[in-house]
C-alpha cells in the first residue's frame, strides 16, 4: 500500500513542479541603468510616440488599424515606463497580435 502512495505522490509532484518558476532578483548595476538610461528613454518614447500616433491617426482610421496603432505607440512604451518594477526587463511586448487580411 505505501508504495502505491509514494509514486501516486511523486507523479502529482512531477507533474505540479513544472507550474512554479523561481523570479529572477535584478541586480544594483540593472538596476541602475534602469533608473538612469531606460525610464527616461521611455518617457521620450511615451511623448514621441503619442505625437506620432496624433499625426498617423487619420491614416490608420481610414486603413482600420486604430487600435492596434495606438497599442504599439503609445500603450506598450507607457507599460514599459510606468508598471515594470526597478531592472525588470520582461517580455511584456510578447502578446503580439496578428493582423489578418
Amino acid at each position: 500500500m505505501k508504495p502505491k502512495i509514494a509514486i501516486l505522490f511523486l507523479i502529482l509532484s512531477l507533474l505540479f513542479s513544472t507550474s512554479l518558476t523561481a523570479k529572477e532578483i535584478p541586480s544594483g548595476g540593472e538596476i541602475m541603468i534602469d533608473a538612469i538610461v531606460a525610464r527616461p528613454l521611455g518617457l521620450a518614447s511615451v511623448g514621441l510616440g503619442l505625437g506620432l500616433f496624433i499625426a498617423s491617426s487619420p491614416f490608420s482610421l481610414i486603413s482600420g488599424t486604430f487600435i492596434q496603432t495606438g497599442r504599439r505607440l503609445v500603450v506598450y512604451p507607457l507599460k514599459f515606463t510606468f508598471t515594470r518594477g526597478l531592472g525588470d526587463f520582461p517580455g511584456y511586448m510578447e502578446e503580439l497580435e496578428l493582423v489578418q487580411d
